[in-house]
């Protein structure tokens, strides 16, 4: 569900709420987190579309991705820019929230919101395996999207 307008402004570096980085803790529950990127991943598989698009627009809007039964999370997808059509893999996002790879098993050797941030929530750019073929089709680049410009946000639900 699109939220309502949102300021520009944020970047994709991380940011942990709480402690030194300001904000709030979420107290968010780990398991709920790693629930949230293994929905994301399920998504991703039975969705019809692996893609996460946010067209581009003038305000830097925030959308809930659709996770069922999340518990203490819910997970936000900001656009901080707006000039672009972004287009992301689920994928991609689940790997952002949790550390994993697309198996679901293979940790990431990126940072992502569970291993930096756990249970204090936080917000994250999210970075695009381009070697996935959803990359390179056809109807990918005739959508002149563009794989980045796009933050993960984990807050309580």
């Amino acid at each position: 569900a699109r939220l309502q307008a949102r300021s520009c402004g944020e970047t994709a570096t991380l940011t942990c709420y709480g402690g030194s980085s300001g904000g709030t803790s979420q107290n968010l529950n780990t398991d709920d987190i790693s629930y949230a990127g293994a929905y994301v991943r399920y998504l991703a598989d039975t969705a019809g579309n692996p893609l996460w698009t946010m067209p581009s627009e003038v305000d830097c809007s925030e959308w809930s991705l659709p996770i069922y039964d999340a518990g203490t999370v819910l997970a936000l997808v900001k656009h901080i820019s707006p000039r672009s059509n972004s287009s992301i893999s689920y994928y991609d996002i689940a790997r952002t929230i949790d550390g994993l790879e697309r198996d679901g098993a293979t940790k990431s050797s990126t940072p992502s919101l569970l291993t930096s941030c756990a249970t204090n929530g936080g917000q994250l750019g999210i970075v695009a395996d381009t070697t996935n073929e959803v990359y390179s089709s056809a109807s990918y680049k005739a959508s002149k999207a563009v794989p980045s410009g796009l933050i993960v946000k984990l807050v309580r639900a």
